[in-house]
C-alpha cells in the first residue's frame, strides 16, 4: 500500500540530510533513528526537527529535544565525567525514529506521550 506522509517524509529526509559520506542512497525506514542511524545531534537535530514541523505544519512547540538527541561534541566529555560522579550522567536518550515523525505527521501535532505509545506498542 502506497503511503503518501511517508514518501513526503522521506523525500524530506534525504533532501535534508544529503547523501551518506561514502556515496550511494542513504537507507531510510520507519524505523530509522534519526540519531544513532542517521547521525542528527545537537544543533543539526534541532534544524532538522524545527524544519521538519514547518515544512509539514505540525504543531510541535515544546518539542523535548534533549529527551531524544546529545548535544554536539558534549557527549564525550559527559561520558567521561559520568563515569566518576553521577551528577555528570545524562538520562538515557529515547530512540526518536522517522516513523514517529510521520506519526506526527498524520495527527498533525507532536504529542510525546502518544506518539511514544504507538511506537512502542508497533515492535
Amino acid at each position: 500500500m502506497k503511503d503518501a506522509t511517508w514518501d513526503r517524509l522521506e523525500a524530506f529526509a534525504r533532501e535534508e540530510l544529503g547523501r551518506p559520506l561514502f556515496g550511494g542512497r542513504l537507507n531510510l525506514q520507519p524505523a530509522s533513528r534519526l540519531e544513532d542511524d542517521l547521525g542528527l545531534t545537537g544543533l543539526d537535530a534541532v534544524e532538522f526537527i524545527d524544519r521538519w514541523a514547518a515544512t509539514f505544519n505540525v504543531q510541535a512547540q515544546g518539542f523535548p529535544y534533549r529527551r531524544y538527541f546529545s548535544p554536539e561534541g558534549q557527549q564525550l566529555l559527559s561520558s567521561f565525567l559520568g563515569l566518576f560522579s553521577k551528577r555528570f550522567r545524562r538520562p538515557a536518550l529515547v530512540p526518536l525514529t522517522l516513523g514517529m515523525l510521520a506519526d506526527a505527521m498524520r495527527r498533525g501535532k507532536w504529542d510525546t506521550d502518544e506518539i511514544e505509545a504507538t511506537a512502542n506498542s508497533s515492535h
